[in-house]
């Protein structure tokens, strides 16, 4: 008997997106890794100050992790003596930024000396008005980085496995590729934690902030790059873990639409963050029963929220910013990147509508097709006019901004039919890496048309994400 759609889509889940079985060996090489580069930054006076911990985040930090374990978020909580005296304020230039006043904070410690190497280097990192500078800052630390990767070596040693490290520095990440056996990087990303009485969020903000106790405050660099930039991006990953929590279907229907990007080549612009924030606000629109509906429903309602905030009509469609409604996510996209995301969106819609109605044969092989494929990833993506599961330039239904209903005109019905031919099974997508030789790292011992295997059950980790 044939299964229904939310029947494959479950078995997606399991095959394609929720597979962990390099995660523990990973895991144990990266958090070899963090712990030399702590000792290492211990001996630096200052940041053996302020430097308060860590927290693991993006998507293993979600638990919503797609893909083999390459890359691992890590937030740097920064807490300075004195710290819940800085003066926090909404920046009226950037929505969803914030100023950091350190001027109380550096009259107490400028007289103590146990404080007073913080104390000098603030004084390099402020301005004239005692504003701590993002680009000052994240000067310093990229110093000290490349003082540790130098000290090491450029290389750990793990057990008897040798891998070599390379450094740079990209947006507020410090990014530590590693190579040889094991390859993944790991994003070093800083941030000053604050408590909750320092954030500046609106009173329905504030109500979705609840009793979180922190929030961090990150060094991301403006585009293009200014001196003296005073703008910090205000961070509420914490209390997004909260509202996303417990919410039964939830996450696999993140993992589903994540997976649904990877595949796509002109999906490379829907970052993990716009995705997660789609759900954030729907989070706050409907009860806990919603998210107890099949993940087909969930996924294709899902769907048409993204659609909406993609439509290029006359006021455009927008992403609005969670934790400050004033900034849209999406002003930074041109016309270009948000039409061809459309298309995309608007095909796979299309494609999960008529498999819900009626899961053809072919319908079902395209749908996991749709899963199964592993495209090019998100990174390095050229920005091709064509919506691209395989490599095959798909049929569009979607001429126009808005996606066709189903009509009697012939022409517009017949690009309806052609639209689930958007994935061929079996295809390779273009660009795909050929065969490595026996000196490859670490990957699932597959052909590539194989599945990956399914999860063996890891806990949800602590968090928090940098968007």
């Amino acid at each position: 008997m044939a299964k229904n759609l939310e029947a494959n889509l479950i078995d997606a889940n399991g095959k394609y997106i929720n597979f962990d079985a390099h995660r523990e060996e990973y895991t144990q090489h990266y958090d070899a890794l963090r712990k030399e580069l702590y000792s290492q930054w211990r001996s630096n006076k200052v940041l053996d100050k302020i430097l308060k911990g860590h927290t693991l985040g993006g998507s293993y930090g979600d638990n919503l992790k797609v893909a083999m374990p390459n890359e691992f978020d890590l937030v740097i909580h920064l807490v300075f003596p004195e710290n819940d005296k800085i003066i926090v304020k909404a920046d009226p230039r950037k929505p969803g930024n914030v100023t950091l006043d350190m001027t109380k904070v550096m009259e107490i410690i400028g007289k103590q000396d146990h404080n007073k190497p913080v104390f000098e280097q603030l004084q390099k990192m402020v301005n004239r008005n005692q504003l701590l500078c993002e680009d000052k800052l994240q000067s310093w630390l990229q110093g000290v980085m490349t003082t540790t990767l130098n000290k090491m070596d450029k290389q750990i040693k793990v057990g008897s496995v040798v891998s070599p490290l390379s450094y740079k520095k990209s947006g507020p990440a410090h990014t530590i590729d590693v190579k040889g056996r094991y390859v993944y990087s790991v994003d070093f990303v800083p941030a000053i934690r604050l408590k909750a009485a320092q954030c500046v969020l609106g009173p329905e903000q504030k109500r979705h902030f609840g009793t979180t106790p922190h929030w961090d405050a990150i060094p991301k660099p403006m585009k293009p790059a200014q001196p003296e930039n005073i703008s910090f991006r205000a961070s509420y990953y914490e209390a997004e873990k909260g509202l996303l929590q417990d919410k039964h279907n939830l996450k696999n229907s993140i993992r589903l639409m994540k997976r649904l990007r990877d595949t796509k080549n002109n999906m490379a612009n829907l970052k993990s963050y716009y995705i997660k924030t789609l759900f954030l606000w729907e989070v706050t629109k409907q009860d806990s029963k919603y998210w107890q509906k099949p993940m087909c429903e969930i996924v294709t309602e899902m769907l048409d929220r993204l659609s909406n905030t993609l439509k290029l009509t006359s006021s455009k469609g927008k992403l609005l910013f969670f934790w400050d409604p004033k900034l849209d996510m999406f002003a930074e996209l041109t016309d270009r990147q948000r039409q061809d995301m459309f298309n995309c969106v608007s095909k796979t819609q299309y494609l999960f509508r008529r498999g819900d109605g009626n899961l053809t044969g072919d319908i079902e092989k395209n749908i996991l097709n749709y899963f199964n494929n592993p495209g090019r990833g998100i990174e390095n993506i050229p920005d091709n006019s064509q919506c691209k599961g395989n490599g095959t330039k798909p049929k569009d239904p979607t001429k126009q901004n808005n996606p066709q209903p189903a009509q009697k005109n012939s022409k517009a019905a017949k690009s309806s039919q052609e639209a689930v031919k958007d994935v061929q099974p079996n295809q390779a997508a273009p660009g795909q890496p050929k065969k490595q030789d026996t000196k490859q790292p670490i990957n699932p011992n597959r052909k590539p048309s194989e599945p990956q295997p399914p999860p063996e059950g890891k806990k949800e980790e602590s968090s928090c994400s940098i968007h």
